[in-house]
């Protein structure tokens, strides 16, 4: 009978030890692939950038009152090849050149350089094709005269009606590959026919994760997108033998996470090895295992006991005081070690939820200064250009206008001190009518690119408060931004701001025409990191900071359904003026 007790246990055991390996191994890959999506939400936010950061560059070409008469003497200038690499450097871009009409180079920003473009003939290349053809064109291909892979954009030069050459920008991304390699990650950037363009093994490049067509490969030998690579299958196995999931790769088993970059129809890997996963879950099992089988044994150990006390009555009272005091010890100590287990887990979580709070605020920071980034590097290539036709006071205005930026981006990046400390800067009065008139003049082409409608309807006189001009944009901003996110799926999307004042409060009213806010989490939405959107599309800081923002002021914010649709949020700030001279001026103006 004790032998079959014993095999039951140790059954019961090791089917216990089994199931929290596979339990253990299932937590620690999903906390895995929480953080690769994470990564993969930064690398695709850099991504994005790095070719935002250039995309004006051929239409900046394509204005400059010298690229036609370039074109037309057919023939590279000096002066011309110098403002094209002028532009080049500041852009940070790895070359800027212009075509003639049968697609010859005639000037390069690399033109005193060994890997020159002037003179090179690029016909056979799809930019200048679908430049010549749509007016616009992009293409990834290894450069024929660099051998250095690249994303090329292109706009075609028009003299009346006709395209007489194309303007082009090449981009390389040896930023995001040093960060990859620094960080000793592994990922992988596919284009839309399966084509391994980037990656953080150099071995694994232009290399194919499925079957191309034939006929694709003809046109990408034609157009010499890979000009001498051979494009080999990445030998890797799989369930389905679709690169997704779980795959394994010379040798190493990875869990393959995925996101699709919008515009570009490329799609970034992220492989997470499994090795260190199973090594934990093994952990986890080995230590279920040793924690049963004490357990087990001192369950065996009891059970021998009670057998001893039936032929040994006389003697068992003073042996169950000392086995019951050896056994409490056991406990004790045995607990101490799960306690002392239990606070490293605890440390280990806190750790791991201090790492993710920081992904999300560097999403936060990436997200909030890209815009005065932007909008600062298309000033400068527009200021640099009315310098060189010598427009100064134009160049003055706009050089202003990056003053401007650089101020608002100081600001934002200070944002995130509200969740610490309040601010020392010297308060000031604000209007608050000239703060929403601004973002709404910096954000005028924005509106009208994504087809929303923004409306003014603001007090006549002004509307003074105290505080940050930059804290008080900052919070319009982020309300009108949240205005805009919730008409995403309206037909008409329609965003009101509306100013009124009160005896001792300036209001601000923020609607929209979108879907509303589901009741239960209204009462959450100014909690920091508290969002509703999607992964990778917001981290909740806005409306966190709105809240920070008015607080500090001395003002409150809340947000209400309209019964019309949509919702709206009301910030009431104190008056900096006597609110009965604010009062009178609006009566006399009636």
């Amino acid at each position: 009978m004790r032998v079959v007790y014993t095999l039951f246990l140790a059954l019961l055991i090791g089917g216990l030890s089994f199931a929290t390996y596979h339990f253990a191994f299932q937590r620690f890959e999903s906390a895995a692939l929480s953080t690769s999506l994470e990564r993969l939400s930064l690398y695709q936010a850099t991504l994005r950038s790095t070719l935002s950061r250039v995309s004006h560059l051929p239409r900046v070409v394509v204005l400059h009152p010298f690229t036609k008469e370039v074109l037309r003497q057919g023939k590279s200038v000096a002066s011309f090849n110098e403002y094209l690499k002028s532009v080049n450097d500041e852009a940070k871009s790895a070359a800027l050149y212009v075509l003639d009409k049968n697609a010859t180079t005639v000037a390069a920003s690399n033109f005193d350089t060994d890997e020159s473009f002037v003179g090179n003939n690029y016909k056979f290349r799809k930019y200048y094709t679908n430049a010549i053809a749509d007016g616009t064109g992009n293409f990834f291909a290894v450069g024929v005269t660099t051998g250095r892979p690249g994303y090329f954009l292109s706009e075609a030069i028009y003299q009346g009606e006709d395209p007489i050459g194309v303007a082009v920008v090449k981009v390389e991304f040896k930023e995001l590959l040093r960060d990859w390699k620094d960080a000793g990650e592994n990922v992988l950037i596919a284009n839309n026919d399966g084509v391994i363009v980037l990656a953080s093994n150099a071995d694994k490049l232009y290399k194919t994760l499925g079957e191309i067509p034939k006929d694709r490969i003809a046109e990408m030998k034609e157009s010499r997108k890979f000009a001498g690579y051979e494009l080999e299958p990445l030998s890797f196995e799989s369930e389905n033998g679709v690169f997704e999931k779980r795959v394994r790769v010379d040798g190493a088993a990875f869990s393959v996470s995925t996101v699709n970059t919008a515009g570009i129809g490329w799609k970034l890997h992220f492989l997470t090895p499994l090795e260190p996963v199973h090594n934990s879950a093994l952990a986890v099992s080995a230590m279920t295992f040793l924690i049963c089988g004490l357990t087990g044994i001192g369950l065996l150990y009891a059970r021998s006991r009670v057998e001893r006390t039936k032929l040994e009555i006389v003697a068992i009272e003073a042996e169950r005081v000392r086995e019951a005091n050896v056994k409490l010890e056991k406990e004790i100590s045995e607990r101490k070690r799960t306690e002392e287990r239990l606070r490293d887990t605890q440390a280990e979580l806190i750790q791991s939820s201090r790492l993710a709070a920081l992904g999300k605020m560097s999403a936060a920071i990436v997200h909030e200064v890209n815009q005065p980034v932007s909008a600062i590097r298309t000033y400068t290539s527009s200021g640099l250009l009315l310098l060189n036709n010598r427009k100064i006071k134009d160049a003055k205005e706009v050089f202003n206008q990056i003053r401007s930026m650089t101020e608002r981006l100081g600001a934002i990046t200070s944002d995130l001190l509200v969740f610490s400390r309040k601010p020392v800067a010297k308060p000031s009065h604000i209007d608050l009518n000239t703060c929403i008139e601004e973002i709404a003049r910096e954000r005028a082409v924005e509106f009208a690119e994504i087809g929303v409608t923004v409306t003014l309807d603001l007090w006549k006189r002004p509307l003074r408060v105290t505080g940050s001009k930059h804290r008080f944009q900052q919070l319009i901003s982020n309300l009108l931004q949240n205005a805009i996110q919730a008409c995403d799926e309206t037909i008409k999307p329609n965003v009101m701001i509306t100013t009124i004042a009160d005896p001792k409060s300036a209001i601000i009213i923020v609607s929209d025409n979108g879907s509303g806010i589901p009741e239960e989490i209204i009462d959450q939405l100014f909690d920091p990191f508290f969002t509703t959107k999607g992964v990778g599309k917001g981290v909740g800081l806005g409306l966190a900071l709105s809240y920070a923002i008015a607080d500090e002021a001395r003002g409150r914010i809340r947000c209400e359904n309209r019964e019309e649709g949509g919702a709206r949020f009301i910030v009431e700030l104190p008056l900096s003026e006597k609110p009965n001279l604010i009062m009178e001026q609006q009566k006399n103006d009636g």
